[in-house]
């Protein structure tokens, strides 16, 4: 195989263009979406805030209610689903429960 070296560079300007052009275009979509960003941004940053400071202020009312409750790691309540797959009794135990 031979390669033709006058054509391969008569070709290189007109690859240059066409990569020239990828970025251009990235650019613009990269631009478009910050643009985008800024433009929806405000409008919901205004609704936010106050949605913000009511959803605060319920989260403590409920840790405040729930102190009341029996607390438990997630250590134990895991310990706990074991023990009970382990106690359920099946048809046959030489099957396991992955397959």
């Amino acid at each position: 195989m031979k390669i033709d070296l006058n054509a391969f560079m008569d070709s290189l300007p007109i690859m240059g263009v066409g990569l020239l052009g990828i970025f251009i275009v990235t650019l613009v979509i990269i631009i478009g979406i910050y643009i985008l960003k800024a433009l929806t941004s405000r409008s919901a940053d205004s609704e936010a805030s106050d949605n913000k400071e009511k959803d605060i202020e319920e989260k403590y009312n409920e840790i405040d209610n729930k102190s009341d409750m029996k607390k438990e790691s997630a250590m134990d309540l895991m310990k706990e689903k074991e023990k009970k797959d382990f106690l359920k009794e099946e048809e046959n135990n030489f099957i396991s429960q992955d397959f």
